[in-house]
């Protein structure tokens, strides 16, 4: 069995399914895992009652009722995001503010959003869509800040648990970019 945090099989998983044009195995130790400290690993890792979110493993590109999505927005919170995770209801600037600290000790502030289709995730902290050699499509990062969490139509996720995955999975592979490698979860990157 695969240590994990085995980011090199964590990143076979992906390609693994990638190639396969699938969303992800449907679970076991290959299916990728997001906990609520945002430390993405592979597997459950034998602990059953610690609540994961399950990433999706398609690939990172560069591009109910209200009351209801609300309340189980609220349960993913409380639940599966980062202690300290609010929302944030000022008018033009609505959504879910969590901080991810990576394995690497890096600290990026998101805000995930509904836009009526899907959930999309912007990045608050650190400023990287200002840095000299920011490269949109290397980092997947629009000049906006908003994440590239997907290849569909407007990058987002169908779900905020999904896009609160995806976007600490974005962080640790954004991580492996400032340190100049390429984008570790895509395959053909």
């Amino acid at each position: 069995m695969a240590d994990m945090y085995d980011l090199n099989a964590i990143r076979e998983s992906f390609f693994a399914s990638q190639t396969k044009r699938a969303d992800g195995p449907q679970g076991g130790q290959e299916q990728v895992y997001v906990d609520r400290t945002g430390r993405v690993r592979l597997g459950t890792g034998g602990e059953s009652d610690a609540p994961l979110s399950k990433v999706p493993h398609s690939t990172f590109a560069a591009r109910g009722g209200e009351g209801a999505r609300l309340a189980a927005d609220r349960r993913v919170a409380r639940t599966k995001m980062p202690p300290g995770t609010y929302y944030e209801d000022t008018p033009g600037a609505e959504g879910w503010v969590y901080e991810i600290t990576t394995e690497f000790r890096n600290t990026y502030v998101m805000c995930a959003h509904f836009d009526g289709t899907d959930y999309k995730v912007r990045l608050l902290e650190p400023e990287l869509e200002s840095l000299p050699d920011h490269d949109q499509h290397g980092f997947h990062l629009w000049s906006s800040g908003k994440i590239c969490l997907s290849e569909r139509p407007g990058s987002g996720q169908p779900t905020l648990e999904e896009a609160y995955a995806r976007s600490a999975t974005w962080a640790l592979g954004v991580d492996f970019v400032r340190m100049g490698h390429p984008f570790p979860f895509n395959r053909n990157q």
